[in-house]
């Protein structure tokens, strides 16, 4: 229970609590929960963790991943590691990378782009100064563990930055992204429901570290140049409609575990409704020149 600032994420990973990423995929139902899955991590996804890293927790950096030189040669292929012959070139980048993965033990690879873009980052948060300001002081990666009052169900959150006081707190929240725009971000934000793990957070700084949260900042910053980033907050409806969410998702989650049913949409054929933009309005005609 309660606050703890250098919890290893392994560690933490390994706390049976409910998330607000469990929260979001139990959204989509509780069968997709009870059934989740680990996801296998896209470049993009490599590359927001290394901007985390980077900002959040910098003394990290060099035991957990290694650059590869700008002057390196081209990383075999698979094909190329099992041929059986090869030309000079080919051997020669072979025994090079032989001995760069001997040498980078149990680090992650990171090539020379992705470095620099992380540094483009880095630099971009930076210029912003409410990002900025927000950064100066505080702690990253920070585990927090509480009991939800009315589901009574244990829970977590891991916090990308908390920057906190004896009675109030603010917190950053890390978002790399393909365009940082408001409309696509926006959309992003929908569908990885950004309201849902704001709300999760909120509750988990008043109940497990009896703080109020004076502000909340999610940093989007582009993944690939040009790199910008944008602080962002939900507006009052999202923030309102996000709690309320919150409160129905771990009753039923509380229902779902003491009764051991974890529907998915229901028994039987379900009845399918269009979005309003796939629907054709009553006012279109539609007419046929003979």
């Amino acid at each position: 229970m309660g606050v703890y600032y250098n919890m290893p994420f392994d560690d933490y990973h390994a706390v049976d609590a409910v998330s607000a990423s469990g929260l979001r995929v139990f959204s989509r139902s509780p069968w997709h929960y009870r059934h989740r899955i680990a996801i296998t991590p896209t470049r993009p996804m490599l590359r927001g963790t290394l901007a985390h890293c980077a900002l959040l927790e910098p003394d990290a950096m060099a035991a957990r991943y290694i650059v590869v030189p700008e002057d390196a040669p081209r990383r075999p292929t698979e094909a190329q590691w099992a041929a059986k012959k090869s030309n000079e070139s080919s051997e020669a980048a072979k025994a090079w990378w032989r001995d760069w993965q001997q040498r980078a033990g149990s680090r992650e690879i990171i090539s020379a782009e992705d470095f620099a873009i992380c540094r483009q980052q880095l630099a971009a948060i930076a210029a912003v100064p409410e990002l900025a300001k927000l950064l100066s002081a505080g702690h990253g990666e920070v585990s927090v563990f509480w009991i939800d009052p009315d589901a009574r169900l244990y829970c977590k959150a891991r916090i990308d930055w908390l920057q906190a006081s004896d009675k109030s707190a603010r917190i950053l929240e890390l978002k790399s992204t393909a365009d940082e725009s408001p409309a696509a971000f926006g959309r992003t934000a929908a569908r990885m429901k950004y309201e849902l793990q704001r709300a999760h957070y909120i509750d988990a700084l008043q109940l497990g570290a009896r703080l109020k949260v004076e502000d909340f900042i999610f940093a989007a910053v582009t993944s690939a140049p040009p790199v910008l980033a944008v602080p962002y907050d939900l507006t009052d409806e999202m923030i309102s409609q996000a709690s309320d969410e919150r409160a129905e998702l771990m009753q039923r989650l509380a229902w779902c575990r003491k009764e051991d049913r974890w529907p998915a949409y229901g028994d039987g054929k379900q009845l399918l409704d269009y979005p309003a933009y796939a629907k054709r309005s009553a006012e279109v005609e539609v007419s046929f020149v003979e």
